[in-house]
């Protein structure tokens, strides 16, 4: 960030913002919307579920499915949801040989017309490889702690290798990888297979809301031609200087978050107070796009 070009950071709106997190009570993770229950098949679930968990946003008309209260669920939460129905209808979905040799057919008949739909089924099917080399996800997901799961998924799984080169130096941002981590701790109550260390490791997962709610709180501050291309949904290149900083600018708001809110007496982990802010994005009408950058990464 200090090399920064196109992106900047208000600190006074980010102190406004953290004051703000501060008065929320923390957010439990959704299980009504995801799948939780015998163990192996969680695990495979989550694994598709966050090897998925990319652009919802191509495409003519917003993509979706319908939730278990009868509400209209679009982008994450209509893919966590579409996934569990198939893991308690269909649970074999999720053997890694069914994965590993997975038709397009098979995923639009799990998901309806999802987006990049001939990309998912690529990714699915590396998830079916890298499921079959260990034998079981409980065996591949044997890890002591976070940054030994985000090694192990990142050089097993090629879509999870998220990182690029910023005027010379390496960025690895593993925003898939790292959110898994947070959904296994999550849907395990931080027991068993959840019960990681190195919580405190992981960053914010940049993506696309959380920079589209930070600007409109003025936490982020963009140069006028960036903000002008975003606000004309003009497509951002993956691994430019841009959406790299956009992205690094993110994931370093959240960390100053984190001080700002340890100062107000809220403890809170980067992937808590990124939580918070997804949640806090959701159902609200913000004032700008968000920028538009066609990726597996998120």
């Amino acid at each position: 960030m200090k090399r920064a070009r196109w992106v900047s950071l208000d600190r006074g709106a980010l102190r406004r913002l953290a004051r703000e997190l501060a008065e929320l009570e923390p957010d439990p993770w959704p299980r009504e919307y995801h799948f939780v229950g015998e163990e192996e098949l969680t695990l495979r679930y989550l694994l598709v579920l966050d090897a998925l968990n990319f652009c919802f946003w191509p495409g003519k008309g917003r993509w979706h499915v319908d939730g278990p209260k009868g509400e209209v669920l679009d982008g994450y939460y209509a893919l966590a949801y579409g996934l569990k129905r198939v893991a308690e209808d269909s649970p074999s979905f999720f053997a890694p040989e069914v994965l590993s040799h997975l038709a397009e057919e098979d995923l639009r008949e799990a998901l309806g017309d999802i987006p990049l739909l001939s990309v998912r089924v690529r990714i699915a099917r590396e998830v079916g490889r890298a499921l079959s080399r260990f034998g079981s996800a409980r065996a591949f997901f044997d890890a002591e702690n976070c940054p030994e799961l985000v090694e192990r998924v990142t050089a097993h799984i090629p879509s999870f290798r998220d990182a690029c080169l910023y005027r010379g130096h390496w960025i690895p941002f593993y925003k898939r990888a790292q959110i898994l981590c947070a959904d296994i701790f999550g849907a395990f109550e931080g027991k068993g297979p959840g019960d990681l260390a190195g919580l405190d490791w992981l960053t914010a997962f940049a993506d696309y809301k959380l920079p589209q709610l930070l600007r409109a709180h003025g936490v982020l501050v963009f140069d006028p031609a960036l903000s002008e291309r975003i606000d004309n949904r003009e497509l951002i290149t993956p691994g430019s200087d841009e959406e790299v900083e956009i992205r690094a600018a993110t994931v370093q708001t959240v960390e100053f978050l984190v001080e700002e809110l340890e100062e107000l007496g809220r403890t809170a982990m980067a992937f808590q107070v990124d939580w918070a802010l997804w949640n806090l994005s959701q159902g609200m009408e913000l004032p700008f796009p968000y920028h538009r950058t066609l990726t597996v990464f998120y």
